[in-house]
């Protein structure tokens, strides 16, 4: 299933090198303004601190938050020569 990100309640945060933490309080941050849904997104080497990210945030931080859908798949990438590139991407969305 492919995660509806047009929907305008929803907030994404894209999560890429910093230290997860960072992403956990923007998060928090989003949660705190009243938003219920966010879309924890991550491609190729971030993929593991998505995970983490996500995890800190419901086993340290937010006891009732539910994970409502994953969704993994491919983006393609065109290189300079002409061929093409595909980067793994993870999106977890989020429920308080």
């Amino acid at each position: 299933m492919v995660i509806d990100v047009s929907d305008a309640e929803l907030e994404t945060i894209v999560v890429a090198g910093k230290p997860a933490l960072r992403y956990v309080t923007a998060c928090l941050t989003v949660f705190n303004q009243g938003r219920k849904r966010i879309l924890v997104r991550a491609r190729g080497k971030s993929i593991e601190n998505c995970v983490a990210t996500v995890e800190l945030l419901r086993r340290s931080f937010i006891k009732d938050l539910g994970v409502e859908n994953i969704s993994i798949g491919s983006d393609e990438k065109p290189l300079e020569d002409g061929r093409k590139r595909y980067i793994s991407y993870i999106e977890i969305l989020l429920r308080k």
